[in-house]
């Protein structure tokens, strides 16, 4: 009784022992109830011969099958795949809001500070603050500029100001104590950054600062490494991936049993480094014992998290651990 190819218009209707030949994904006449493939049909005359069942229901997609009226197609949050990317496009929809992916500009100050590469005369040090940062930037797939400064208002105004319009959340690196040669919070605030904090309660990175600069993210983080470090990695990385559109973004935590006994501290919390080792069934969390910070905060995996209000740990007890492995995958 004819034929019907994807995109046709439904006008034929049939009757029990009926049949009419369909292509993939084309509407069936009214009345049809099954479809059988071609290869398991053989044509005679006006007759066909099955040599396949054919139950009702066969070979047929029911309408809203794969998307119901008001049914979610896809989460707020959710990564879009091109799987994802098909299965909206499918509903119909040819434009979802998505958030985009952050451009962080990283300004690193200090007259100390030298670039890897350059000559290292005497009293200077190289900007390793910065290239962690960029680093982990780099790790968790965020675009992202960099530049050395001197300690001068002019130079930090000019390369805050040069990249306001570029990037969409800033860190400057180093110059946050507030001593004369601290001139970083200074020079925000006279392009009207819009504080939200300035200081917390947490060792190392206590004088981490927070604000807005023109609706912009802006972290001031301290120059000392451990400081610059635990600041960037427990509150500006969690803060930019969630512009990403990783809400849930955290690095893993599991419970481990202290091999000695550690302390804290009654008014902040204290991260302390440390390395996880597996000895039988008992994951084994061993505070850092290295007279080098750059070496400690290098030869790490771990974190000791000590809650404000403990000043002390036993050894043998356990307690939650901060992974930083390498193992551990931005998502």
């Amino acid at each position: 009784m004819g034929k019907l190819a994807a995109g046709d218009a439904v006008d034929l209707k049939i009757a029990t022992g009926q049949a009419v030949r369909v292509t993939t994904g084309a509407p069936l006449p009214g009345g049809a109830d099954a479809v059988i493939s071609e290869e398991f049909c053989q044509p005679s005359n006006d007759t066909i011969i099955a040599h396949n069942i054919a139950e009702e229901g066969r070979n047929i997609l029911e309408r809203a099958s794969d998307i119901r009226r008001s049914e979610t197609v896809a989460k707020k949050g959710e990564k879009l795949s091109p799987a994802l990317i098909g299965l909206i496009a499918s509903a119909g929809l040819h434009r979802v809001p998505v958030h985009k992916v952050p451009r962080v500009a990283v300004i690193a100050s200090g007259n100390e500070v030298v670039a890897p590469g350059k000559s290292l005369t005497e009293g200077k040090l190289y900007a390793s603050n910065m290239i962690e940062i960029c680093s982990w930037l780099t790790f968790c797939g965020l675009p992202h500029s960099a530049v050395l400064v001197d300690d001068s208002r002019q130079e930090i105004q000019y390369a805050i100001t040069a990249r306001l319009s570029e990037a969409d959340a800033l860190i400057t690196s180093g110059g946050a104590w507030g001593s004369e040669h601290d001139l970083i919070l200074d020079v925000a605030t006279t392009l009207d950054w819009q504080g939200i904090y300035r200081r917390v309660r947490m060792g190392p990175g206590k004088p981490v600062g927070f604000g807005l600069l023109e609706q912009k993210p802006f972290f001031i983080l301290p120059g000392g490494p451990p400081s610059n470090e635990m600041a960037f990695l427990q509150l500006a990385l969690p803060a930019i991936m969630k512009m990403k559109g990783e809400s849930d973004f955290s690095f893993p935590m599991v419970r481990a049993q202290l091999a000695e006994t550690v302390r804290g501290h009654k008014d902040w919390t204290q991260f302390i480094h440390a390395r996880l080792e597996q000895e039988k069934q008992q994951l084994i969390v061993k505070p850092a014992k290295l007279k080098s910070r750059l070496i400690s905060m290098a030869r790490k995996d771990a974190l000791i998290i000590i809650p404000e209000g403990w000043e002390e740990w036993l050894a043998g007890e356990v307690v939650d651990v901060q992974l930083l492995n390498p193992d551990f995958k931005c998502r």
